[in-house]
Formats: structure tokens, sequence, C-alpha cells
């Protein structure tokens, strides 16, 4: 692995997206940006803003990483076709990076589980367990949508006993029913810290083995459970996309 790669990384799974440019272990510029008014309106200039900044233009880009979930259907697909069309058009490969791993990411070197929260509507949460010890985050309990009661059984199924670390804005949300349910001893991060990091994700990326550019097409995002938005019955997608 070269670890002085130039990466460009996108998180557009929240209401808040991220851009970052690094090189190896070093950011060269992150921006943290509201995404409110959807991503296609704000995307692409957070990704100029920060080329720009950076000074590396986009040819100079060796790997491209991006977010694939869970987290808004609408995000995660603005994100991804970006991120293929930015690659495809260089002939570059991508990097896949979970939405949970990525803010657990945040969280190197703990002692306790982290635990990445995030509120999935419904009166869910989406959830996994991470082993940040080695500095890294490593997968104990996979990516799942759950009730925040069922968080103390969820747990325990995966074999997390011990305290642990909440974070993510699901926390938020659901807050006093998680206190209730959680291991003692365990801790909830402030929602800030769950905030996405472009950065973060270029640095779990730089470890992944990525998916090479002939094979782009194939990429789609991790939804989990299917989109809150459903079309009415009878209707027809044109071909290309779009209500028909």
């Amino acid at each position: 692995m070269n670890d002085e790669k130039l990466i460009l990384a996108l998180d557009t799974s929240r209401l808040k997206g991220s851009v970052a440019i690094v090189r190896g272990a070093h950011t060269i510029c992150e921006l943290l940006f509201d995404a409110s008014d959807t991503h296609s309106a704000t995307l692409m200039p957070a990704v100029d803003i920060c080329v720009k900044t950076a000074g590396p233009g986009l040819d100079e880009i060796d790997l491209f990483a991006v977010v694939t979930g869970p987290g808004s259907f609408t995000g995660l697909r603005i994100g991804l076709a970006t991120i293929k069309a930015l690659a495809s058009i260089r002939k570059r490969p991508v990097a896949l990076v979970g939405s949970l791993e990525s803010i657990a990411g945040s969280f190197p070197c703990c002692r306790e589980i982290v635990v990445p929260v995030l509120d999935a509507r419904r009166s869910e949460i989406y959830i996994g367990a991470y082993d940040t010890s080695g500095g890294y985050p490593e997968e104990v309990i996979p990516p799942q949508a759950i009730r925040p009661g069922d968080m103390a059984g969820t747990l325990a199924g995966g074999g997390v006993t011990g305290s642990v670390i909440l974070c993510g804005n699901g926390t938020e949300t659901y807050r006093e029913i998680l206190e209730t349910v959680l291991p003692a001893g365990s801790c909830i991060a402030d929602p800030v810290t769950g905030d996405p990091s472009a950065a973060v994700t270029a640095m779990i990326a730089r470890r992944r083995e990525p998916v090479v550019y002939e094979d782009l097409a194939a990429i789609e995002p991790m939804y989990i459970r299917p989109p809150d938005a459903k079309l009415p019955a009878g209707s027809k997608l044109r071909e290309g996309g779009g209500q028909g």
C-alpha cells in the first residue's frame, strides 16, 4: 500500500456533508457543509472549494473514497453517483466505507467498544459496534436497524457486555431511552462527535482494497432497509429515471 496516495473522500450519508483531500496520513483540506438543501445543490460546490484550497487538481487524485451507508437514501445515491463520475473519467479506483465505521473511526485507540448510533426514523436507529483499540475500527456487530429499547439485547447478542461509547446523531434523539438500557459504565459522546468526517473516511480507505475502475458501475449504497418513499400504485419509471 502506498501511504502517500492522494485521496479525495466524500460523505453524503446525512444532512451534513463532508469532503476531504488527504495525502497519506495528512489531511490537506476538509470541509463540513450543510446539505439540508439537498446534496445535489451543495456537494459539487464543496468539492470545488476543497480542491481549490488543497492545491492538487482532480486529475492528480490516486484514490477516491465514498461512504456507502446506511443513511439518507437520496444523499447516498448522490454521493455514489458523484464519486463514480469523478473516478470513471480518470480511470481511478474507489474505496467504500460504511457510515457507522467512519463515525467509529473518530474514536481511535479506545478500550471500550464504540457504538455509532444514527437516527433511522420510523422510531428506529442504525447501529453497529466497533473495536478501535488498534487505532482503526474493526467490526464487532454489523450495521443493522433496531428499536432504541432493544440496544442492550442487540449488544449482548453480539457478545458486547461491557461498557461502551455511544456516538452519533441518534443519541440526541433517543438519549433518555438509551441511558436506561446501556451497560453500566457506558457513556454517550456529544452528538457533534458524530458529524461526518471525510478525512476519517479517507483514513479508513487507505487500508481497504478498492473497487477497480472496471467494476465501478456495480457499486450500490448499503441501505439495510427499503426507502421510506415509495412510488404510487401503478406508476412507472421512465427509461433513464424519473416518474412516468
